[in-house]
């Protein structure tokens, strides 16, 4: 059986009215509630995304009862990809410390690697979607460099939680640059590296919680070196292309 397509496009085509029932407000409520229906039925259904755009004769964030019934259209775009970004975000927030908050607020949503400002809900089939902690400190939390009130891997638990939810689509964790911008903290991005890296010498685990298995050390790693571009773990979300 042929997996479903992540994005899902119903239309729902009015029928066409003689020209002297063109302004009745009947009509159109019963047009505009046929096209809610067929609508929230594929939704209940499981066979399209709860998120959605919709487009009444080609224009966005129209209600229903404006279509045309001369032969008018209302179109819902319905977008897996934006569901799934709504859950992997609110994943990452929920399971970030929170002593300040300012990590949790700190999560941002790239698409096409630039800043999604825009709703959730508008992110359109076939784009990438990118979700990243700024806070400069945000590869340490995320690899266990630093103990906190949380485990670490926030990205990869998230990573899991959404492929588990969302089978049909690519989830990856992966270390990006970023290139433009502020961090949360205000300042420019990337994050430039003003000392070679540190082996924290700390592990996690799930019985005993943070240890520290060796001491401090310097890393010799190049990647981690001064005056490198900091790297940030982030969870990377795209279609897959098997409809």
């Amino acid at each position: 059986m042929a997996r479903q397509r992540m994005a899902e496009v119903l239309y729902g085509q009015v029928a066409t009215i003689r020209a002297n029932t063109l302004s009745s407000p009947e009509l159109r409520s019963m047009a505009a509630n046929s096209c809610r229906a067929m609508r929230d039925s594929i939704i209940q259904d499981g066979r399209a995304s709860s998120v959605y755009m919709t487009s009444v004769d080609g224009r966005f964030r129209e209600r229903e009862e404006t279509v045309r019934l001369d032969g008018g259209m209302v179109r819902y775009v319905f977008s897996y990809l934006a569901q799934a970004a709504a859950y992997a975000l609110a994943h990452c927030q929920d399971r970030s410390p929170a002593r300040s908050g300012a990590f949790r607020k700190a999560w941002v949503v790239r698409v096409n690697d630039k800043l999604w400002t825009r709703p959730l809900a508008a992110i359109q089939p076939g784009q990438k979607v990118e979700i990243v902690n700024t806070m400069p400190y945000a590869r340490k939390i995320d690899t266990g460099g630093q103990i906190t009130s949380v485990p670490p891997g926030i990205v990869e638990a998230a990573r899991q939680a959404t492929l588990r939810q969302f089978s049909t689509l690519s989830v990856q964790r992966k270390f990006i640059v970023l290139t433009e911008g502020q961090d949360a903290r205000g300042g420019a991005l990337p994050y430039i590296l003003k000392a070679q890296g540190i082996d924290s010498g700390l592990s996690f685990s799930k019985k005993t919680g943070f240890e520290r298995l060796r001491p401090r050390s310097v890393t010799r790693r190049k990647d981690r070196a001064a005056g490198q571009a900091l790297t940030y773990p982030a969870l990377v979300l795209t279609e897959t292309d098997d409809g």
